[in-house]
């Protein structure tokens, strides 16, 4: 009998300590999670050793003189968890240990790099294109989106206060000639390596979960940990880690949690649009300004190196292809005289999907060549144009957005808020691209200044990772002006001081975050190294504005566009099929079941065009898309009563104020009411 309950025992032992390791294989693009769940039986091979289809459960735990076990007493089961997990690299010799490793040779994993070797740190950067630049050289994307303050200033210092200077202090710049820049700054550092063409990433955690108790939970200092990094069938290890690639690869490798496009709002399949730069040659540059100033409009101009302009011709431009628009002309002057356009772009597409990124680029590619013909045709200056070829990838506006210990959302940048954990700064507009073919875009609002805090690089529940680039924690709206370059590459350089704290005092990413005094210590040491965070709020909205409340949920859900002008018209007369969509939009995107926000049944056709809706119709509408599909009638009494109360009976024309306060306190009594 003790020798049964001493096998017993010695099996459980096994049988926990062999499993629970996660490992989490990354190829380029595509991820491939393997997951061993603690408890399973794990095969010398490293394959879980499951039953068969047709085996019984308790078939699973057999003694060694062959008797069946089918329980396992709780008591007996109870291990300590100070067990450790395996998995098949821990016994694999390091190749070479770093302070840092940056994931991701952009401009943002560039800074990041840059920064921490002039720290001192020994550091590796990993890319799997065979150079540095990223959307800057593959993309072609040669203009940058300035974070520009009050005075004209530059809200970004640092690294890429350097890079900026570098490039000939201006926006538009040559493809080529950063091609050089990037690789000189890399080159001139002695404490960086890099390697680029990478085949294969596997990212091993440490996942204190795995040990725990059923029951319990983790303690306030347990976080995942990233153990070690497998490089091409290499090992190595760091002390902390940046992920700077274009769709958060390492971290979601590592196991964090994440949403795509605006799933954040309730809208699946939907994110801003991507875009394929176009290059001509030959082209009249004196032509295009001579017609942009004898056609002035407010969102034409031009300088030296960039045009932006003929909206009013590219938008009668017919696409081939569906799922295809083109923008007004967005042109950046090479140095040989040619010209880089971004502006054709593309939508519904799953860019995380290789073989759906692969699909459009070729589409896109295709349709670059109607789309010069289009230009040489129709834009003046085009005349005697050549088409000279594309970028080599798409240039994608967004993917994955992070879920980070903190949010950046749309409130924080009009309210221009300050904490005592900001590291970087922004002021682009929020530019929401296209996101669909009936859609052009929308400014939804242009803020003066804002603050990014250190808890939106740091993915939530990790220790020594942080996420600097557009996929960093920000709403899908905010990051509408969050994800520009300078941005990511202030953070970047956050994230390398960061690591040098964290080497110098002995401690993680999340006991600086926690702590006010290494926070102030962090924000000293970024100051030193040229960042930027200024003591000064500058809102473009106040909390005591009668309308706050309602601008702030409309902005936050992509419903309000408040322009380049910050204005908000709330006297201005909303029509009935405009108060449609938008009572679908609106509740669909306050997560609100969908049987309440169904329009299939309604036909706009039927509804006359600039009709402005009265709160007779307002009743008669709400409570015909809520009521549609209910079958419960004490329900549907109920929402007849609220509208009552709320839409007194009248014919007076309402306003886009009066409008969205109904919305939403009848998005509140259906929440309240659990309807």
């Amino acid at each position: 009998m003790k020798k049964t309950t001493a096998i017993i025992l010695l099996l459980v032992i096994m049988v926990i300590a062999l499993g629970g390791a996660l490992i989490y294989q990354m190829t380029k693009n595509n991820l491939n999670i393997i997951i061993v769940p603690s408890g399973d039986i794990v095969a010398t091979s490293g394959e879980p050793n499951l039953p068969s289809g047709d085996e019984e459960e308790e078939d699973k735990f057999i003694n060694e003189s062959g008797e069946k076990l089918t329980q396992i007493e709780p008591e007996t089961a109870i291990i300590e968890p100070e067990i450790e997990v395996k998995n098949k690299y821990d016994d694999v010799k390091v190749k070479e240990s770093f302070d840092l490793i940056v994931f991701g040779a952009e401009p943002e994993g560039i800074a990041t790099a840059i920064a921490s070797s002039r720290l001192g740190l020994k550091t590796l950067l990993v890319e799997d294109k065979d150079g540095p630049g990223g959307l800057f050289t593959y993309g072609m994307l040669n203009t940058i989106d300035m974070n520009t303050g009050t005075n004209g200033e530059i809200l970004n210092g640092g690294i890429f206060k350097e890079f900026y200077e570098k490039i000939g202090n201006k926006n538009t710049f040559d493809v080529n000639n950063v091609k050089k820049v990037l690789n000189d700054m890399i080159n001139a550092e002695k404490n960086l390596k890099t390697m680029y063409k990478v085949k294969e990433i596997e990212v091993i955690i440490d996942d204190p979960e795995l040990s725990l108790k059923s029951g319990e939970v983790l303690g306030e200092d347990e976080y995942r940990t990233i153990k070690y990094v497998m490089i091409d069938g290499k090992k190595y290890e760091a002390l902390n880690y940046i992920d700077c690639t274009e769709d958060a690869d390492i971290t979601v490798a590592a196991g964090a949690k994440y949403t795509i496009g605006w799933e954040d709002i309730n809208e699946k399949n939907r994110s801003m649009s991507a875009t394929l730069v176009i290059r001509m040659e030959n082209v009249d540059w004196k032509a295009m300004t001579d017609y942009i100033d004898k056609n002035k409009t407010s969102s034409s101009g031009y300088n030296d190196e960039a045009i932006w302009a003929f909206g009013e011709i590219t938008q009668k431009y017919v696409p081939t292809q569906p799922h295809m628009r083109l923008k007004a002309l967005n042109i950046g002057k090479q140095d040989d005289g040619s010209i880089l356009i971004n502006s054709l772009q593309i939508m519904d597409v799953d860019t995380l999907d290789e073989t759906q990124k692969e699909l459009a680029y070729k589409k896109s590619k295709k349709e670059a060549e109607s789309f010069a013909k289009f230009l040489i045709e129709n834009v003046p200056g085009f005349e005697n144009a050549k088409f000279g070829g594309v970028a080599d990838e798409l240039y994608v506006r967004e993917t994955r957005h992070i879920v980070g210990e903190q949010k950046l959302t749309v409130e924080d940048i009009l309210l221009s808020k300050r904490s005592s954990k900001d590291v970087a700064m922004g002021s682009y507009a929020i530019d929401v691209q296209t996101t669909s073919i009936y859609d052009w875009g929308y400014i939804i609002a242009n803020p003066k200044q804002y603050f990014i805090p250190f808890g939106c690089i740091i993915p939530k529940g990790y220790s020594n990772l942080l996420t600097c680039s557009r996929c960093a924690s920000y709403s899908s709206i905010a990051a509408g002006s969050a994800r520009v370059v300078p941005t990511g590459m202030s953070l970047g350089e956050a994230g390398a001081v960061a690591s040098l704290l964290s080497k110098q005092r002995n401690i993680n990413f999340q006991e600086i975050y926690k702590n006010t005094n290494y926070m102030t210590d962090l924000q000293d040491k970024i100051k030193l190294t040229g960042g930027i965070i200024s003591k000064e709020s500058k809102p473009i909205l106040e909390k005591t504005n009668k309308n706050y409340s309602k601008i702030i949920e409309m902005c936050e859900k992509g419903i309000l566009s408040l322009g380049y002008d910050n204005k908000f018209d709330s006297e201005r007369i909303m029509y009935e099929t405009e108060f449609i969509v938008l009572v679908k939009t609106y509740l669909k995107r306050s997560f609100i079941r969908d049987e309440l926000w169904n329009t299939d049944h309604i036909n706009l056709l039927d509804i006359p065009q600039n009709r402005a809706i009265t709160p007779n119709r307002v009743k008669e509408i709400m409570y015909d898309i809520t009521t549609y599909k209910i079958k419960d009638e004490d329900k549907k009494q109920d929402i007849e009563d609220f509208l009552n109360i709320v839409v007194p009976q009248s014919t007076e024309e309402l306003t886009t104020s009066r409008v969205y306060e109904i919305l939403i306190g009848f998005k509140d009594f259906i929440v309240r009411e659990g309807l």
